[in-house]
């Protein structure tokens, strides 16, 4: 079924702006309200929900564009191997400059992406594992929608990185050492 939204999102954005209109305008009748009242109210709320989903639609699609044409993506890094109360469980989020063997993340707050703390460098990144979903207690914390997680092995330790198929598929071919034979 995901697959098949992400092939026709129009139609998925219909299909919700229905399936809203619908509930609004039976809960307005079954709490007591005229008929005219609640397609009126049905019907604002539809719009309402329509003009939300469209501004942020916009603004995040603003924000890649600008990462792109930066040459930098959109990432959550966090480190499973950290002692426990630190940032073993703890995603953040941030912008990441990819270049051979060498990834630069700079934490990042908000949909602005404003810098926030110290950067980091990972250096010496090995693959250790294949892309897989995020878990339903990681989702909570990564909040883009079909970000996945990959895990890797540094010069400092263990890191796991949460980012879009594309950006995974980016930091094995432009940042990842090939094996030493």
């Amino acid at each position: 079924m995901k697959k098949w939204g992400s092939r026709h999102p129009v139609l998925v954005l219909v299909m919700a702006l229905v399936l809203c209109w619908g509930t609004g305008l039976a809960v307005s009748l079954v709490i007591g309200g005229r008929l005219d009242d609640a397609l009126f109210s049905a019907t604002m709320g539809s719009i309402s929900t329509a003009l939300i989903w469209y501004f942020t639609v916009r603004r995040l699609r603003r924000t890649s564009d600008r990462l792109t044409e930066h040459g930098q993506r959109l990432v959550y890094l966090r480190y499973p191997e950290a002692r426990p109360g630190s940032l073993s469980g703890i995603w953040n989020m941030g912008v990441a400059t990819l270049s051979p063997g060498r990834i630069d993340f700079q934490p990042a707050v908000y949909d602005t992406l404003e810098p926030s703390g110290r950067p980091s460098v990972l250096e010496g990144l090995e693959g250790v594992s294949v892309p897989r979903r995020l878990n339903r207690q990681d989702a909570k914390h990564v909040t883009q929608r079909m970000f996945m997680v990959m895990t890797y092995k540094t010069s400092g330790g263990t890191v796991e990185i949460a980012a879009s198929p594309e950006c995974l598929q980016q930091i094995r071919e432009t940042v990842l050492q090939p094996p030493v034979a």
